[in-house]
């Protein structure tokens, strides 16, 4: 028995042990960087005002597929929120990045899909082996670029920007990998000014999703008003003080 237990302790290889560890350790840094910064506070209880309206919209939303669909869109930036915030706390500034760039590629599929009655359900029903091309991340951008009239292509420049930094291999990634002196190494890496543009562009890349959540609250679940109401007061507190452009 005293083999077996020993086995199960040591089932986690020392090395990794000794990485998390060091996460930990700088998630504790991170925690005293945001706490002496007002404004990295109000990222992070936005961000967690998204999540708790997620799952309590969940849990009071209608069945059928629209709820399915939109529902399951949403979970899925709340996984991508917690991963984005931690990543960045833990000095895994590549990994902040990544789940950015899902965050941003959902968010434009939902806005697509609630334009127009029947879409969530259509494009549940769709063949995930053969995506149609109206659906392909491009062709979504486009539309909701001529929906609103952006000539510049800005959600075009954002998508690249974040992947570029960390969802593709690319030169562009490595500056996310350097240390202090430039040097290129393994993380976790303790750089505030990096934490703090992470925290700032997870807020950025949430803040559409905060609207389009609470839209669908308010028009489709029961007692929507109240439930996102925190939530909307947060989204017009972070658009009026940190991104009025």
């Amino acid at each position: 028995m005293e083999y077996w237990l020993s086995k199960m302790i040591d089932v986690v290889p020392s090395n990794l042990k000794r990485l998390w560890a060091a996460e930990d350790e700088l998630r504790t840094w991170a925690t005293e960087v945001i706490a002496s910064e007002p404004y990295l506070r109000d990222h992070l209880q936005l961000i967690e005002a998204y999540m708790d309206c997620v799952e309590t919209a969940r849990r009071a939303g209608p069945s059928g597929d629209r709820h399915v669909a939109l529902m399951g869109l949403f979970l899925r930036t709340f996984d991508a929120s917690s991963y984005c915030v931690r990543s960045a706390m833990s000095g895994n500034y590549t990994g902040c990045a990544m789940y950015a760039r899902d965050l941003l590629e959902t968010q434009f599929l939902l806005g697509y899909l609630m334009d127009e009655p029947g879409r969530p359900e259509e494009w549940l029903s769709t063949d995930p082996k053969n995506t149609p091309v109206k659906y392909r991340p491009i062709e979504i951008r486009k539309y909701l670029d001529n929906r609103d009239g952006f000539e510049m292509r800005r959600r075009e420049q954002n998508y690249k920007a974040l992947s570029t930094l960390g969802s593709h291999p690319s030169p562009g990634g490595f500056e996310l990998k350097r240390d202090g002196s430039k040097a290129i190494r393994s993380g976790p890496f303790k750089q505030r000014n990096t934490l703090e543009l992470c925290i700032q562009e997870a807020a950025r890349v949430i803040l559409p999703l905060c609207g389009l959540l609470r839209e669908y609250c308010k028009a489709e679940v029961e007692n929507g008003q109240k439930i996102s109401s925190r939530l909307g007061l947060l989204l017009q507190r972070t658009r009026e003080k940190y991104f009025t452009d």
